[in-house]
C-alpha cells in the first residue's frame, strides 16, 4: 500500500490545465499527504486498477477498480490510502472550460445534489469498456489543436455524462428530488466556498436562508452529523493549507488578510488552534 506521495501530475501541469481548459492524465499515484486539500478545477477519475480511501466533504469514500468518480471543483478531498496497484485516468477541466460548457445549450451536466451526495458510480464489466473508450476519446482530441477542439470536447462530455445517468438507474443508484435538508445542506456548502473569507460565523450563513441560526444548525448537524462550524472552519483550514503549501510567494500576512482574518496574529491563532502549528511551521 503506498502511503506518501511525494508529486501529483496536476501539480506541475497547473499552468497548462488553464491554457488549454481539459486535460487527461493517466496516474498511478495521488498526493497522499494525510490532509485535506482543494482544487478549482473539475474532475473525472476513472479507475481503471486498484483502489483509494479517501474523503470527500469531510465523508468517507472507497474508490475501486471499474468506479468513476465525479467531483466537481471546490469540493475538499483527502486521500489517505492507496494499493500498490493504483491506476486511474483523469479527465481535469479548468474554471473557463466549465463556465464555457454552461453556455452550451446541450450541456447535459449541472453541478448538482446527485454527485454531490454520491460521486461515484460502480461500473459493471459490460460498461466499463464503454466508458473507458470515452476517456480514450476524450484523451485523443485534447491533445489536438483543431479550432473545432472544444466543441468536439463538449459533445464527447455530453455523450459520457447522459451515459453516467442511464449507468446510474441502472446500477441502482435512483436519482431523486433532495429532500429540504439535503437541499439546505447543498446550498450551505455552495455559500461556504463563495463567502468563506468574509464570515465565518453561522449567524451569517443562516442569515443567508432566512433562518434562525439555533434552527440551521440543528438542522446541518442532523443532516451530516457535523456541525456547521465545523464545516466553515473545514473549509478555511483547507484554503489556508493550499495558499501555505503552494503560493509561497504570499506572505502570512496576505494570506491572512486573503482568508478574511484582521491581521497576522489571529490567522496564526486560528491555524494553531486547528492545526497543532503555526502557519510558519506547516510552510
Amino acid at each position: 500500500m503506498k502511503s506518501v506521495i511525494e508529486s501529483h501530475p496536476m501539480l506541475s501541469m497547473i499552468p497548462q490545465i488553464d491554457k488549454r481548459g481539459l486535460m487527461v492524465f493517466d496516474v498511478n499515484s495521488m498526493p497522499i499527504y494525510g490532509e485535506p486539500y482543494k482544487t478549482s478545477y473539475m474532475v473525472l477519475a476513472l479507475n481503471l486498477e486498484g483502489w483509494i480511501r479517501a474523503e470527500c466533504d469531510m465523508r468517507p469514500v472507497c474508490f475501486r477498480q471499474r468506479d468513476i468518480a465525479v467531483l466537481p471543483p471546490r469540493h475538499i478531498l483527502c486521500a489517505h490510502e492507496s494499493s500498490a496497484d493504483y491506476h486511474a485516468i483523469l479527465i481535469v477541466m479548468s474554471k473557463s472550460f466549465q463556465e464555457a460548457r454552461k453556455q452550451d445549450s446541450t450541456n447535459t451536466y449541472r453541478d448538482n445534489f446527485h454527485y454531490l451526495t454520491k460521486p461515484h458510480v460502480s461500473l459493471t464489466e459490460e460498461q466499463f469498456p464503454v466508458v473507458r473508450s470515452l476517456f480514450a476519446m476524450l484523451d485523443s482530441v485534447s491533445r489536438e489543436s483543431s479550432p473545432s477542439r472544444n466543441e468536439i470536447l463538449t459533445h464527447l462530455l455530453n455523450v459520457l455524462f447522459l451515459l453516467l445517468q442511464d449507468y446510474r438507474r441502472e446500477n441502482g443508484i435512483a436519482d431523486h428530488e433532495p429532500s429540504a435538508q439535503e437541499q439546505l445542506f447543498a446550498n450551505f456548502y455552495q455559500a461556504i466556498t463563495q463567502h468563506y473569507a468574509q464570515s465565518r460565523e453561522v449567524r451569517f450563513y443562516a442569515d443567508l436562508f432566512n433562518l434562525s441560526p439555533k434552527y440551521f444548525a440543528t438542522i446541518i448537524k442532523q443532516h451530516t452529523h457535523t456541525n456547521a462550524l465545523e464545516w466553515i472552519n473545514g473549509y478555511v483550514t483547507v484554503q489556508a493549507k493550499v495558499l501555505l503549501r503552494y503560493h509561497k510567494q504570499l506572505t502570512i500576512q496576505e494570506i491572512a488578510l486573503k482568508l478574511g482574518f484582521p491581521d497576522q496574529a489571529s490567522f496564526s491563532r486560528f491555524f494553531k488552534s486547528r492545526c497543532g502549528m503555526s502557519p510558519t511551521e506547516y510552510r
